[in-house]
């Protein structure tokens, strides 16, 4: 779970992806183009997982954020 200000911004517990809040412009940019519609923005305005049964593990979002802020900090055992 992530906390901006102390505040939850909605992401799950269960993300493989980490989205440096630091680096993060909020620009939607890996929003819009991951397939199958997996990233949303969480209550204050930060991409997040919602749909992580849905994740085909592509790896768009990463390579399309223009600061770097998303990592896949694991690939489950099935897709290695």
């Amino acid at each position: 779970m992530s906390f901006v200000n102390g505040v939850r911004c909605g992401e799950k517990d269960y993300s493989w992806l980490r989205f440096d809040h630091d680096r993060c412009l909020r620009c939607g940019v890996c929003v819009d183009m991951c397939p199958m519609d997996v990233l949303h923005f969480g209550d204050h305005g930060y991409p997040y997982m919602r749909y992580r049964d849905d994740c085909w593990y592509c790896d768009v979002c990463t390579f399309v954020c223009p600061r770097q802020a998303i990592a896949m900090d694991e690939v489950p055992y099935l897709i290695r």
